[in-house]
């Protein structure tokens, strides 16, 4: 009992910080990728390579010690393959990522909530089609080994390489705001107990959870997963209200149906994979699975090929928050 309270406080403070995190750094895949396009400035790219290192120092030596156990590999396949370019797709139709949603509804922009209502329409689908992810294959680095100790070195090393470049780009903090490589170095260590602490714990996973199966074990994880993410979104809010981004806007037709669309495809994407970005930032990559690397690789490419395509078709009135 007090061990299940002590987990469930740690992923409670591990998710609200996460989510200021988020707004602190206006972290989003979709906006990593108009800032290399349009400003030719990579800094919030070199963010995520910070912020899943950040996240593998973490995993790597509590996996070890025994607390937790690694995000499993999977098989590698057209039906990660196409998951990921679903996920990719969805996030720029809902212009942004799920992470990248809490980050906006922190601001004050509720018509992200269509999101949670077209991951929910998304699952339904997939199970209505009977779409199912790739093959499960063992994680064999969840115990020290030559070579686990070499993927820890690397992680050392990317989070210095990607700090020390962040830096050089000129992402200081600013009045109220964290500089973009310490907003990322929290998001990762807060994402990665938060993972941790409470396994399943995405919106994604917690949607899928909580539409009705018959079993009321799964509808209260459901329910816990979707505790953390409203406990997201008030540390998203607490963050936009001291950087003074925050301004209640109600949700408008046209943006809510595009996000509800939106979420529609990333969920048949997470179908697959299984997951979303969140999961593969801070959990598939950082537990140095090839398909997590894979996907996410995929899924950025997906973001970056489309917003190049349609440069000059979409405008810019959902995308005016600047990465620090």
């Amino acid at each position: 009992m007090i061990q299940a309270i002590g987990l469930a406080s740690l992923a409670a403070a591990s998710a609200f910080v996460m989510g200021y995190a988020l707004n602190q750094g206006s972290t989003c895949a979709v906006l990593a990728a108009r800032q290399v396009l349009e400003e030719r400035r990579p800094t919030m790219l070199l963010g995520f390579a910070v912020a899943a290192a950040a996240a593998g120092l973490v995993w790597l030596p509590l996996a070890w010690a025994g607390h937790v156990a690694l995000t499993p590999d999977r098989a590698l396949g057209w039906g990660l393959i196409a998951g990921a370019v679903l996920i990719g797709a969805g996030a720029v139709l809902n212009r942004a990522c799920l992470l990248g949603s809490i980050s906006r509804i922190g601001d004050g922009r509720l018509s992200y909530l269509g999101l949670p209502i077209g991951l929910a329409v998304g699952f339904l689908l997939a199970d209505a089609v009977s779409i199912r992810p790739s093959d499960v294959r063992p994680n064999l680095l969840g115990h020290p080994s030559e070579i686990s100790a070499l993927v820890v070195a690397g992680f050392t090393v990317m989070l210095w390489t990607g700090w020390a470049a962040m830096r050089a780009l000129g992402d200081g903090a600013v009045q109220g705001r964290w500089s973009g490589r310490i907003a990322m170095v929290v998001l990762g260590i807060a994402g990665a107990l938060l993972f941790a602490a409470a396994p399943g714990w995405t919106l994604a996973d917690a949607i899928r959870i909580a539409i009705p199966q018959g079993s009321m074990t799964l509808m209260a994880a459901g329910a816990l997963g979707l505790a953390m993410f409203a406990i997201l979104c008030l540390g998203a809010m607490l963050s936009g209200l001291l950087r003074r981004s925050f301004v209640l806007r109600s949700p408008r037709p046209v943006p809510f149906l595009r996000s509800v669309a939106g979420g529609a495809v990333m969920a048949l994407g997470a179908s697959l994979i299984p997951g979303g970005n969140d999961s593969l930032l801070l959990a598939a990559v950082p537990g140095a699975t090839l398909a997590g690397l894979v996907a996410h690789l995929i899924m950025s490419a997906t973001v970056f090929a489309l917003l190049a395509a349609t440069r000059g078709v979409s405008g810019a009135s959902d995308f005016d928050q600047a990465a620090p």
